[in-house]
């Protein structure tokens, strides 16, 4: 079966996966070089902030998004929810969409993406962000690659958005840390039935 650009693209059997991997790092500000200019991945997974009974505690400029996506059936009814916190944790928007019939990894990715767009919409150039779906997190840190279609358009969306913060750092957390952003996307979920 002939492969097209962008199977090819995201398809590693293929290529050098670590020639791809690290020009993609070279383009995200997470990433710096070692003395010999190997790169290394400057802690993404464990960054500076405290989490104390689901307290957040960032430094000053950093805003803290957490997104979840929900599924009723596999696929099924779904939706996506993201809350955006300040530095001293106070939620500064929350957001809900109902995808109608989905996957749940789709509606952990467009939670993802709704939460950034409007991180982005409020010009917030520093921000960290949590979910508790291994797969969209991964993906995004490049440990995992990308078979499903859907999630490589979602992921090709993604793109521009996150090259537009100065700083953005993923980290996966437990379900029990994310609840907040569970009970939206469960809330849309039961918005239209």
């Amino acid at each position: 079966m002939k492969q097209t650009n962008l199977d090819n693209f995201f398809n590693f059997k293929n290529k050098d996966k670590n020639n791809i991997i690290n020009n993609s790092m070279k383009k995200h500000s997470i990433f710096t070089s070692t003395p010999n200019n190997s790169p290394i991945n400057t802690n993404i997974l464990n960054f500076s902030n405290n989490v104390v009974d689901n307290k957040i505690s960032l430094n000053n400029n950093y805003y803290l998004l957490r997104f979840d996506g929900a599924s009723k059936g596999n696929p099924g009814k779904a939706g996506s929810g993201a809350v955006l916190y300040d530095s001293i944790g106070n939620e500064v928007f929350t957001i809900s969409r109902n995808l109608g019939i989905q996957t749940n990894n789709y509606a952990e990715y467009f939670g993802l993406l709704i939460g950034l767009q409007e991180a982005s919409k409020r010009d917030i150039k520093y921000i960290h962000v949590e979910g508790d779906s291994q797969l969209v997190i991964n993906q995004l840190t490049g440990k995992y690659r990308i078979k499903n279609e859907k999630l490589k358009i979602l992921y090709l969306a993604l793109q521009p958005i996150i090259s537009g913060f100065t700083d953005i750092k993923f980290k996966h957390i437990y379900r029990n840390k994310n609840s907040r952003a569970d009970e939206l996307a469960n809330k849309a979920i039961n918005s239209l039935n």
